[in-house]
């Protein structure tokens, strides 16, 4: 959506201006009416370049686990009726993760200045993937957000079973390789060492494999570190 520069009062009469979002210039006007900013000139503007917070990079994404407590809690109160502000208002007190906290607060906001659920969604990428934001797209236009959220959540549970399922398939090959990775530095170190010095006393020439491997060996032995 465009950006709009204005200038208005506020309810104490003083002077504001700034920045905000809206589909039109009427749009836009009500959106500082209902903020309580009468408008005296508004015009199209850019949208505000963002700077990098190295603080957001630092900070971890939201796991699949925070995710499905969050779609199933939204899908509980959008069918009791709950009005969406509240809800997510509740939900960003009772956050775990900086992130998801940041992001649902962020969309209270935008929600109160009239942004759809979805649209405000996509200014949150490291919190909700392009699946997410075009489901709940789905859902607002088809009237059955609550049913949307419940299809995120049945996801997310699938995804996280998944994953799981996968950690555990790969336990024992890990532990396999493991194991033979500290055989193998058994071996360099302490066993083949023992056999090149018994090889050098034969003084006979070695196959080429035999000597692959005390060569190899040597170096493990000198350069380990």
């Amino acid at each position: 959506m465009p950006f709009f520069a204005y200038q208005g009062r506020d309810a104490k009469g003083q002077a504001v201006s700034g920045q905000l979002e809206a589909a039109s210039e009427l749009a836009a006007a009500e959106q500082l009416m209902r903020r309580g900013i009468m408008p005296t000139g508004l015009r199209a503007g850019r949208a505000p370049r963002k700077g990098i917070d190295w603080r957001d990079l630092l900070e971890s994404q939201v796991g699949l686990e925070e995710l499905v407590i969050f779609t199933r809690q939204m899908y509980a109160l959008s069918k009791a009726g709950i009005p969406i502000m509240r809800a997510i208002h509740g939900l960003a007190d009772s956050a775990h993760s900086k992130p998801l906290r940041k992001a649902l607060l962020a969309l209270e906001a935008d929600l109160g200045n009239g942004r759809p659920l979805s649209l405000a969604m996509q200014s949150h990428p490291r919190v909700f993937s392009s699946l997410f934001i075009a489901i709940i797209h789905v859902g607002e236009n088809t009237g059955r957000l609550e049913e949307a959220f419940l299809q995120l959540s049945n996801y997310f549970a699938l995804e996280l079973e998944t994953r799981k399922r996968i950690k555990a398939a790969l336990r024992y090959p890990l532990m396999v390789i493991m194991a033979l990775a500290i055989a193998l530095v058994i071996l360099n170190l302490k066993v083949i060492p023992v056999f090149a010095g018994m090889f050098a006393k034969f003084g006979v020439e070695l196959p080429l494999m035999t000597r692959f491997l005390l060569g190899m060996s040597a170096m493990f032995v000198r350069w380990w570190w």
